[in-house]
Parts: structure tokens; sequence; C-alpha cells
């Protein structure tokens, strides 16, 4: 069964993307591949943008659109081949996430946003999903 993680913090959509990026670095630290799943294609660009300048001292492999390994930006309605790791950026949750090892579910301070994500919540929690929080409102705030 899927694995649900959530992830609040105390900051903006930036500031979120910067924690993406540490956790697709952990992620291709252990050889899996993820799929970043964004709203819309300016979201995918920043994605892009911050994975690119996130460490100078590595690499992150990773391009827009599914088909790409081991790092897919993308805000297509399909997944394509990924089936490790999705990081769900988007407000509601994709009916295909349960082919997924894990789900990563992001949490920043945006009322509707947040609001979406909660109801993210209460849906994995009703269906029995195995559900971890992680409260990093310390740790990344703006």
């Amino acid at each position: 069964m899927t694995k649900v993680s959530f992830y609040k913090l105390a900051g903006d959509q930036d500031l979120a993307m910067a924690l993406v990026c540490q956790l697709v670095q952990k992620s291709l630290k252990s050889n899996q591949q993820v799929l970043c799943l964004v709203s819309d294609n300016l979201m995918a660009q920043q994605l892009d943008e911050k994975l690119w300048a996130f460490n100078s001292a590595s690499f992150v492999p990773h391009a827009q659109g599914v088909d790409q390994v081991p790092v897919a930006i993308s805000f297509d309605e399909e997944p394509g081949e990924h089936h490790q790791i999705l990081i769900n950026f988007q407000p509601k949750i994709p009916s295909w996430f349960s082919r997924f090892d894990r789900v990563i579910e992001i949490i920043y301070q945006q009322p509707d946003y947040e609001q979406a994500k909660r109801d993210n919540f209460r849906f994995y929690k009703e269906r029995g999903y195995q559900l971890d929080y992680h409260d990093l409102s310390e740790r990344f705030k703006a």
C-alpha cells in the first residue's frame, strides 16, 4: 500500500520548492525515481530552475515531462511510467496516486492550498493509508 507523507512549512511556495529539492536529492541517493507533479507550466519552470541551482556541489538529473527519469517535473494528467515517489504540489490528489510506493504532500502557507491539503489528509486517512506528518515549520520558515 502507498505510504503518504505530509511536510508542513512556515513559508511560501518558494520555500516549499527548496524542501522539494532536498527531498529529490535524498530520493536519488536511494536510487528512487521521482515525479514532481506541479500545477502548471510556470511552476514547472520554477522548480526546474530551483533544481539546477540547488546544490553547486552535486547534480540533480531532471527535466520537464513525465517521460523523464530519474526526476520528472510535470503538470500532465498522466504519470507516464513513474511509480516510485510522487511529490504532489497540486492541491488535489491525482486519481492514479496509489500506483506509487510513496506520495509526498507539501503544505505551505496559502489559505486555499492549506485547506486542500487538509482535505487530502482526511481522504488518505479515511481510506486507511499509512500517514506520516512532519511539521518543519521551525526549520523551514520565511
